[in-house]
């Protein structure tokens, strides 16, 4: 008798699978259900089953090229504000220690160990030098 998982293997060939398009529908499903314990609304209901529904065909998905491209695009949206939201909880993590300041040529962020007052800061990525001011 053949094992679930060559079954599963077998049954998943040539299909997409899961990518980070399929996550992000199935925590926002999943928190919808979680609220709707608390607002137990007809709509969030339909939402919530609609959302997880249409994640799971897709993942079972045999057209690997649209898939494909509907990730792309998702991930050209996700990555700016996963950049952003990194630096943020590196800023606030550094407090401490340092302060970030923009290259005014090539608006690279620069850490900075927090020294008070005027200095000159030579940038690492064009190798210009500007003044930054430090205040505590």
């Amino acid at each position: 008798m053949e094992s679930l998982k060559n079954k599963l293997v077998r049954f998943m060939t040539g299909r997409y699978g899961i990518d980070q398009l399929y996550y992000l529908g199935l925590f926002m499903g999943l928190g919808a259900m979680m609220i709707n314990l608390k607002v137990d609304s007809l709509v969030l209901t339909i939402f919530s089953d609609g959302l997880i529904l249409l994640v799971l065909l897709r993942s079972f998905s045999r057209n690997i090229s649209r898939r494909r491209m509907e990730n792309e695009k998702f991930m050209r949206l996700w990555n700016p504000v996963k950049k952003a939201t990194r630096i943020l909880v590196r800023r606030i993590k550094g407090i401490g220690r340092y302060r970030y300041r923009k290259c005014p040529h090539c608006k690279k962020t620069l850490q900075l160990p927090i020294k008070r007052g005027k200095h000159t800061v030579k940038c690492p990525t064009c190798q210009e030098k500007f003044e930054v001011r430090v205040i505590v």
